[in-house]
């Protein structure tokens, strides 16, 4: 094998294909027109800081195992405890965090990844290649994005600090799918992997600057400041770069309730919080208090394709036609400023992947073409179940809500199913438990982060589909990603796994002592904080 690209040369070819994103990671105050991935806190400064830090998190934890689920709550302890090789920046390049540099093979169906030396466990063990390989080997395993993109390709050990992936066709999502957060490839020590049962690890040891202490379930999650953590280099941005953490003990602490939460922000007992738009009045213009308004989530409507009545595709199609989905995320965000109309799965920003392919399918807001689908269709009021959560401050079972007036309106019989947000994740992966799934997804990078592209998710086992995305993996120039991902996205449509709603952004309160906290997309990189009191 002939090496011909470096760490930086593969995120100058593979970053102006497939990550641009124009992003910044500077603070966004409210009110803004640009929306940001990334935002950031004020840097650290030489004063007297706080040894302990509270954060809280806003919906039960049902895992610490970072290859079986990250999102929401367990997403924002997790990212602190666990690294992978890459990180993703503020403008959605892939950065090394324990890989050194990475080479690969002219036919770009081998990579070498090098691995930091001197990289310590929190057990204090040194990360080795055996461990990174039998990480990476159980993460394509479980998570599903994974296991899609590499099928049976293995990650090995070559040498102490060498560790290869040989790919039957080249991929150019490869350094994406290692750096994405909700598909975190978090590296562990190799006998933790190894010896896990299918409920998860027991052990929660990771590379990053907090290590595990305690977790007190539905109560907190303590970690502390890992003494011999080695960092990698480069300014700290989104969840790449050097990271010091400035608190020596940090308590998660589980706080599901939208006004407690924020309540507690106002008494002092947080640094951080979300904000709905209700509660902004009370935060703006504030002394101390800087508000920001970044990235949330794209919204879509999940279709059960193996439910009775969504394996009729004309039912899927009638659904569709009723969709007002300016009435849908305005019930969701409650603000025209925390809403974009967007037909793409990809963000507007992100223009190597965005595509107004399958366009006219979008918001059709047409109740009438809807009753005479479900008449095609020989739906006779069959009971469709939607399911939610009332966590994550509502906005999920607020959308379904909505959805739900719109499918009464045309005739289709409803019953909303609500769970706490660990059963409701529980629930989804059962194909016999729901019929519609209303809900956000965190900034996609490539389709291959579309979840509901892929037969474990949603159920979308359609061969065509599974073509057209590998198809667009596949593809290495612009015009040919273009040309691939146009198809996709006109498939897409015609089939109708999801449903695109639209792409939203949310409000969060900072108060000034809490500095070097990185937001993307709502996720806090916690590895620079500092208290100043």
């Amino acid at each position: 094998m002939r090496s011909i690209r470096s760490t930086s040369i593969i995120a100058l070819l593979l970053g102006s294909l497939v990550f641009l994103y124009g992003c910044s990671s500077a603070n966004q105050p409210s009110g803004g027109n640009e929306a940001a991935p990334s935002a950031s806190s004020a840097a650290p400064s030489d004063a007297p800081a706080a040894t302990e830090l509270k954060y809280a998190l806003g919906q039960a934890v049902s895992t610490l195992d970072p290859h079986l689920s990250v999102g929401g709550s367990n997403g924002a302890v997790i990212l602190n405890i666990f690294e992978g090789l890459y990180a993703f920046n503020s403008k959605l390049e892939p950065i090394p965090m324990l890989a050194e540099s990475t080479d690969v093979s002219e036919d770009g169906k081998t990579y070498t990844f090098h691995l930091r030396q001197g990289v310590k466990f929190h057990n204090g063990k040194e990360l080795k290649a055996e461990d990174a390989a039998a990480s990476l080997n159980r993460w394509k395993t479980l998570a599903p994005r994974a296991k899609n993109s590499f099928g049976d390709s293995l990650f090995q050990a070559a040498g102490d600090y060498d560790v290869t992936l040989k790919l039957e066709t080249p991929q150019n999502d490869t350094l994406a799918q290692l750096s994405h957060m909700l598909n975190f490839a978090a590296i562990m020590p190799k006998e933790v992997a190894e010896s896990a049962s299918p409920e998860g690890v027991t052990e929660f040891i990771g590379t990053g600057p907090y290590k595990f202490v305690e977790w007190k379930k539905d109560q907190y999650i303590d970690v502390e400041a890992f003494a011999d953590y080695r960092s990698a280099q480069g300014e700290p941005d989104g969840f790449s770069g050097k990271k010091e953490p400035g608190v020596e003990k940090l308590r998660f602490a589980l706080v599901t309730d939208t006004s407690t939460r924020f309540n507690s922000f106002l008494a002092g007992d947080y640094s951080f919080v979300d904000v709905s738009l209700d509660q902004l009045p009370q935060v703006e213009g504030q002394q101390g208090v800087q508000v920001i308004k970044d990235v949330s989530s794209d919204y879509n409507v999940v279709y059960n394709k193996k439910s009775p009545i969504f394996a009729n595709l004309t039912n899927r199609q009638a659904v569709n036609a009723v969709l007002n989905v300016e009435e849908i995320l305005l019930g969701t965000v409650s603000s025209p400023e925390l809403y974009e109309l967007n037909s793409s799965y990809m963000f507007k920003a992100n223009s190597a992947w965005h595509s107004d392919a399958g366009s006219d399918q979008y918001n059709l807001n047409d109740p009438e073409k809807a009753k005479e689908l479900l008449k095609q269709s020989g739906y006779k009021g069959e009971e469709v179940v939607l399911l939610t959560t009332k966590d994550l401050g509502g906005r999920f079972y607020n959308a379904t809500l909505v959805v739900q007036s719109q499918l009464e309106s045309v005739g289709i019989k409803t019953r909303v199913d609500t769970y706490d947000y660990a059963t409701m994740l529980t629930k989804r992966a059962d194909q016999k438990a729901w019929d519609i799934y209303v809900g956000g997804f965190t900034v996609p990078t490539t389709p291959s982060q579309l979840l509901y592209f892929n037969p474990t998710y949603g159920f979308a086992d359609d061969a065509k589909l599974a073509e057209l995305l590998k198809a667009s993996t596949s593809a290495l120039t612009p015009e040919a990603i273009k040309t691939a991902n146009d198809a996709l996205q006109q498939y897409a449509w015609e089939y109708l796994a999801v449903s695109k709603i639209g792409d939203t952004l949310a409000y969060y309160a900072i108060r000034d002592e809490l500095q070097g906290l990185i937001l993307y997309a709502g996720y806090p990189n916690l590895g620079n904080v500092k208290v100043v009191k």
